[in-house]
C-alpha cells in the first residue's frame, strides 16, 4: 500500500477515557503555547493556535510523488519573470507597477543563478486514502513572507511528544519523523545564494502587529543551524562601504518578510532602503525579487495555452490536472475552463456558484469569496471592486473541492467535527516539506483563525 489509512490512529484516540483525552489535548495546548504556536490578535496579544490532535503522515511513495510534482511547478514559475519580458499579454495578466518594475531591473537577468528561494504552494492535497494522486488543486503560489516555517517543525514536535505512544500502538513496526524542516531548508538556501554566510537578517515589516509571529523562533532556529539570526525592520538596515549593517553588526544576507509594495510604501515616507537594494542587486535577497511575479494570475499564464510551449510535455500535463482555471479579472475575452471563447465578465456574473474570487496579492485569505457562499448582492458588489481595480487587482479561479477531515479539538470539552483542510508544500532547490491548515471557514488560514496539522513521514 502506497498510502498509510488514518484509520488505525483514530481507534486508538477513541479508545482513550475521557478524561484521558482531556488531559491529552490540554497537553497539546500546553505544550504547543509553550512552543511559539502563537498569532498575534487585536491589540499585539498573542492568541494559541490550535494543533488537529492528529498528524498527516506520509510514505516514501507519497514524499517522492509530491517532490516530483512541486519542483515542476516551481521550474514553470521560475519561468514566468522571463516570459514576462517578452509577452505583453503576461505583462497584462502579472500587473506590476512602474516603480516594482524598476526593482525588478535591479536584479537583471531575472533568469540567473543562484535562483534561491524558500517557498509553499498551496493546495488540496490530503493523504490517508487511494485516490491521494488525483484529483488535487494547487490553490496558489507563495514565495515571499512564507508562514509556517517555524510552526511546521514545532507542530511536529508536539505531536511526536504528546501522541508519540499512540503512534506507536495504532501503527506498529512502523517509525515516524517530521517532514523536512523549512527554517533548514531556508538555511541551506542562504548558504546556496551566499557561500560562507555567517549572519543573516531576517526582514519584517514592523508597522504590522497583528498576524502570524514567527520570526523570532524562527532566529533561534537558525541559530542552531550554525547561522547567526537577528530580526529587524528594513528601515533599521544601512549600507556602508559595500557592507549591509543591520542591528548588532554587518549581515551577509536577508531574508524577507516583507513584500515589494511594502517596500516601495517604505520608501515613500522615508529615505530609499539602500541596504536592501543592494542585496537586490548582488543576489543576497531571498527570496529574490524576481519572486515577486508569484501573482495568483500566474496560474492564467500556466493554463493559457498560448503559452504551452514555454514548459514541458509533463508540465503542461500537470497543469490539466492539478492547476485549476485562473483568470485576472478584466474586460477581456478568454478560454473558459473548457477552451471556449468567453467575455469574461459576463462568464463571472454567470457562473458564481462554480468561481471563487480573491485579491491577486494580498494573503492571509484577505478579501476571498467563495461564490457558492455568498448572495447575488455581494458577489456583484466583487466583480464591481474588482473591475475598479487601481493597486488590488483579483483573479477569479474556478473552486476547488476542499476535504473536510474530524479529530477532536479542546474547546469547554472536548469537541469533534468535520474542519476544511487544505495543504502547504514547502520547497528550496531541492527539498519539499509539508504544514497541513484547518478550519471551520471554506477559506482556510491560520490569521482567519484556522489551526495548524502537523505532517509526519514513515521511515
Amino acid at each position: 500500500m502506497d498510502y498509510l489509512p488514518s484509520t488505525p490512529l483514530a481507534h486508538a484516540v477513541r479508545r482513550l477515557s475521557a478524561q484521558e483525552l482531556c488531559r491529552r489535548l490540554a497537553d497539546v495546548r500546553r505544550v504547543s503555547e509553550a512552543r511559539g504556536l502563537r498569532v498575534l490578535g487585536s491589540g499585539g496579544r498573542p492568541q494559541p493556535i490550535d494543533l488537529a490532535f492528529r498528524p498527516w503522515i506520509l510514505t516514501a511513495v507519497q514524499v517522492a510523488h509530491f517532490q516530483r510534482v512541486v519542483h515542476q511547478m516551481v521550474d514553470a514559475l521560475r519561468r514566468i519573470p522571463v516570459l514576462y519580458t517578452r509577452h505583453a499579454a503576461i505583462r497584462e495578466m502579472i500587473p506590476l507597477a512602474p516603480a516594482q518594475e524598476a526593482w525588478t531591473r535591479l536584479a537583471e537577468p531575472l533568469d540567473r543563478r543562484p535562483f534561491a528561494v524558500l517557498g509553499r504552494l498551496d493546495a488540496t492535497a490530503t493523504f490517508d486514502h487511494p485516490d491521494w494522486r488525483r484529483g488535487f488543486r494547487f490553490l496558489e503560489p507563495n514565495t515571499v513572507g512564507v508562514g509556517g516555517v517555524y510552526y511546521a517543525p514545532a507542530s511536529c514536535r508536539v505531536m511526536l511528544d504528546v501522541l508519540g505512544d499512540l503512534l506507536r500502538r495504532a501503527y506498529p513496526r512502523r517509525r515516524f519523523e517530521p517532514m523536512p524542516d523549512p527554517s533548514r531548508m531556508l538555511a541551506e538556501e542562504i548558504r546556496a545564494m551566499a557561500p560562507g554566510a555567517r549572519r543573516v537578517a531576517l526582514l519584517e515589516n514592523r508597522d504590522f502587529t497583528t498576524g502570524t509571529d514567527e520570526f523570532g523562533n524562527l532566529a533561534h532556529s537558525l541559530r542552531r543551524e550554525g547561522l547567526e539570526a537577528v530580526v529587524a525592520d528594513p528601515r533599521e538596515l544601512r549600507l556602508s562601504g559595500g557592507r549591509m549593517l543591520a542591528p548588532g553588526g554587518p549581515v551577509d544576507a536577508l531574508y524577507r518578510d516583507c513584500e515589494l509594495g511594502e517596500l516601495l510604501e517604505m520608501e515613500a515616507r522615508g529615505p530609499r532602503l539602500a541596504a536592501v537594494r543592494h542585496a537586490v542587486r548582488t543576489g543576497r535577497l531571498l527570496s529574490g525579487i524576481a519572486w515577486e511575479f508569484d501573482h495568483k494570475s500566474c496560474w492564467e499564464v500556466l493554463t493559457d495555452a498560448r503559452y504551452a510551449a514555454a514548459f514541458t510535455p509533463a508540465q503542461r500535463r500537470l497543469f490539466r490536472a492539478h492547476v485549476p482555471w485562473t483568470r485576472l479579472v478584466r474586460q477581456a475575452v478568454v478560454r473558459d475552463p473548457h477552451g471556449h471563447p468567453a467575455d469574461l465578465v459576463p462568464y463571472i456574473r454567470r457562473h458564481q456558484s462554480q468561481l471563487v474570487l480573491k485579491p491577486n496579492t494580498l494573503y492571509g485569505g484577505e478579501g476571498v469569496v467563495v461564490g457558492r457562499r455568498v448572495t447575488r448582492a455581494v458577489w456583484e458588489r466583487t466583480v464591481a471592486t474588482a473591475l475598479r481595480a487601481a493597486r488590488v487587482h483579483y483573479v477569479v479561479q474556478q473552486a476547488a473541492r476542499i476535504r473536510t477531515e474530524r479529530f477532536p479539538l479542546l474547546r469547554r470539552r472536548p469537541e469533534t467535527a468535520p474542519r476544511n483542510v487544505v495543504s502547504g508544500f514547502f520547497f528550496n532547490s531541492r527539498r519539499i516539506g509539508l504544514m497541513g491548515r484547518f478550519s471551520d471557514d471554506p477559506v482556510v488560514n491560520v490569521s482567519r483563525g484556522g489551526g495548524l496539522i502537523a505532517a509526519l513521514q514513515v521511515k
